[in-house]
C-alpha cells in the first residue's frame, strides 16, 4: 500500500499501491463492498486523493506518468493526464474542492481544476525545486501549497499565480539523509519529513532551518540507559544513532559529531557519562551535558558485545568474544583471555564482583579488585547459553536469562538458585532488569512480550503481550511503578506497572 484517503463523510477509503490484480480499490468501510473501479494505470499507483466535496473525484498518480481522473459514486475512469514526464510522487485536492495539485519527480508541480481535471496552470518552474517533488500539502485556506523535495529544501507557492513564495532550507550543510520525503499542513502547522526519519516542524516566516526537529530511530534499537539525575533516557540503535528523550515531553535530541560507525549493542550511564560499545569494536566516554563524541575511541581487539559501568569510578567492563577487558578513563587495564565465548556481564552494586555470561550455559564470577579480576566461581544450572545478566541494587541476589527461554534468580550468599521455572516466555530471553527496591523483576523476549516478576510471590507476574513487534530487545526500570523498554519496532516505550 502505497496511499490512502477517506472521503468527507467517512464512509468511503480509496486504497493504491502495486497489487497483483489491481493497483487500487475504492470501498465501504463497514462493509468492504466496492463502491467503483480505481484502473487505467499499467503501473503502481503512488498517490491517491479523494475530493472532499461533492461532486466527489478521485484522482491518483503513478509510476506509469499518468494522473487519473475518476467520478462518482459509483466511480469510474473518466480521463489521464500525461504532463509530466517522470514517476508521479504526490496528487492533493483543495480543501476547497476547486483545485488539486501534482507534483513528480520531474520536478514538475501542475494544477487542475478541482471538477473537470483539466490542467489550469503549473507551479514556476523557473523557481522550482533542483531535484524530485515528492510531496505537496495545502495550506487551509486552499491559497498555497508546501512542497518537499529532494534538493533537501521545501517550498511555498501562490496557488493563484503558480510563483514560489519561499524556499524553506533543512540543514546549512546538508547531506543525503536531509532530502525532504513528505509534507503536512494541518492547521497552523507544517511539518516535512526527511529521509533520516527526522520530522522538521515549520515557521513559515523562517527559512533558515525549522523552528523544531523531531527525532526518532529508523532501525531497530539495541541499548537503553536511564540517567536518574536529569530523567533523561538514551537509546542506541542498529545504525548506530544515539537519541537523548526527556521523559516529561517526549521531545528528542541529538548526538553532534561523529560517533560509532556500526550498530550500538550496549550503553549505560555513568558519572554524567554515556558509555557506548559497538561493532565497529569500540568503546566511547560521552559527556551528556554537550552530547558532543570526543574524538578519541578505546580500540578493542574484537567486538564488545556488552558492557557493565562503576558508578564510583570511570572504570569500564566489557566482554568480547575472547575476553574481558577492564578500561578507566578510555585506558585498557586488563585484558582477561577466557577459554567460553562470553555473551553478557554485570557489575555488583558493591563493585566487589564481576558476573560474566557465557555460551557454554555457566556464569562465571570474579573478584574486581582496583583494576584486576581474578576468578571466583562459576554458576551452573542453565541449559542453554546465557543471553543477559543483571544484579539487584540490594546486593542479595543475581538475575540471569537464557536462549532456551529460562530466568533463574541466584541468591548470591549461598550462591544457589533462590527462585526458577519462570519459562513463561516463548523464546529466547534478551534482557533482564531489577526495579530500584529490588521487589520485581522485568524481562524482556524475542517474543515481543515483557513480564513483571514479583521476587516476593514468584507465581505473579504481569504480561504485557506484543510490546514490541519483532521482539523486546532491552527492559530497565525508571523508577519502581515504570518499565522502559525498546525493540525491533525502532520504537521506546515507557509502561507504568500496576502492582497488586
Amino acid at each position: 500500500m502505497a496511499d490512502l484517503q477517506w472521503s468527507d463523510d467517512n464512509k468511503r477509503i480509496v486504497v493504491v499501491g502495486d497489487g497483483k490484480e489491481k493497483f487500487g480499490s475504492v470501498f465501504l468501510w463497514d462493509s468492504g463492498s466496492s463502491v467503483g473501479e480505481i484502473s487505467g494505470h499499467s503501473k503502481a499507483i503512488a498517490s491517491v486523493d479523494f475530493r472532499q466535496q461533492r461532486p466527489y473525484r478521485i484522482a491518483t498518480g503513478s509510476e506509469d506518468l499518468a494522473v487519473n481522473w475518476f467520478e462518482g459514486p459509483p466511480f469510474k475512469y473518466k480521463k489521464s493526464i500525461k504532463d509530466h514526464t517522470r514517476f508521479i510522487t504526490c496528487v492533493r485536492f483543495s480543501p476547497d474542492g476547486n483545485k488539486m495539485v501534482s507534483v513528480g519527480t520531474d520536478k514538475l508541480g501542475l494544477l487542475y481544476d478541482g471538477k473537470t481535471g483539466d490542467v489550469i496552470g503549473k507551479l514556476n518552474p523557473d523557481q522550482g525545486h533542483t531535484a524530485g517533488i515528492y510531496s505537496a500539502s495545502w495550506s487551509p485556506d486552499s491559497k498555497q501549497i508546501f512542497t518537499a523535495s529532494a534538493d533537501k529544501t521545501c517550498k511555498l507557492w501562490d496557488a493563484e499565480s503558480g510563483n514560489c513564495l519561499k524556499t524553506y532550507t533543512v540543514k546549512a550543510n546538508s547531506q543525503v539523509e536531509d532530502q525532504q520525503l513528505g509534507s503536512l499542513w494541518q492547521k497552523d502547522i507544517v511539518v516535512s519529513v526527511s529521509l533520516s526519519g527526522d520530522l522538521n516542524f515549520w515557521d513559515l516566516n523562517k527559512t533558515d532551518g525549522p523552528a523544531k526537529v523531531v527525532l526518532g530511530h529508523q532501525k531497530f534499537i539495541t541499548g537503553l540507559a536511564f540517567d536518574q539525575s536529569t530523567q533523561k533516557l538514551y537509546s542506541g540503535s542498529y545504525d548506530s544513532l544515539i537519541v537523548e528523550w526527556d521523559l516529561k515531553t517526549g521531545a528528542t535530541s541529538a548526538f553532534k559529531g561523529k560517533g560509532h560507525t556500526n550498530q550500538i549493542n550496549s550503553i549505560k550511564v555513568q558519572n554524567g557519562n554515556l558509555v557506548t560499545a559497538a561493532m565497529d569494536d569500540t568503546l566511547r566516554t560521552t559527556p551528556l551535558a554537550s552530547r558532543e563524541y570526543a574524538a578519541e575511541s578505546s580500540k578493542l581487539e574484537s567486538t564488545p558485545v556488552d558492557i557493565a559501568v562503576s558508578q564510583k569510578s570511570n572504570l569500564v567492563v566489557a566482554v568480547n568474544t575472547t575476553s574481558v577487558v577492564l578500561t578507566r578513563g578510555g585506558k585498557i587495564t586488563q585484558t582477561l583471555a577466557v577459554k567460553y565465548q562470553p555473551t553478557s556481564v554485570s557489575l555488583s552494586v558493591d563493585e566487589t564482583k564481576v558476573s560474566v555470561g557465557g555460551k557454554d550455559n555457566k556464569i562465571y564470577v570474579y573478584n574486581l579488585s582496583g583494576d584486576s579480576l581474578s576468578e571466583a566461581h562459576q554458576l551452573e544450572g542453565h541449559r542453554g547459553s546465557v543471553t543477559t545478566l543483571a544484579y539487584s541494587p540490594d546486593g542479595k541476589y543475581l538475575a540471569s536469562g537464557d536462549v532456551l527461554r529460562d530466568i533463574f534468580i541466584w541468591d548470591l550468599a549461598t550462591k544457589q538458585i533462590k527462585i526458577q521455572g519462570w519459562v513463561f516466555h516463548s523464546a529466547k530471553i534478551n534482557s533482564v532488569a531489577w526495579a530500584p527496591d529490588s521487589l520485581h523483576l522485568a524481562s524482556a523476549s524475542l517474543d515481543g512480550n515483557l513480564f513483571v516478576w514479583s521476587i516476593e510471590d514468584p507465581t505473579k507476574r504481569i504480561t504485557v503481550k506484543g510490546a514490541h513487534q519483532g521482539g523486546v530487545n532491552t527492559v530497565l526500570w525508571i523508577d519502581n511503578n515504570t518499565v522502559a523498554t525498546a525493540g525491533q519496532d525502532a520504537t521506546v516505550k515507557t509502561w507504568v506497572v500496576q502492582h497488586h
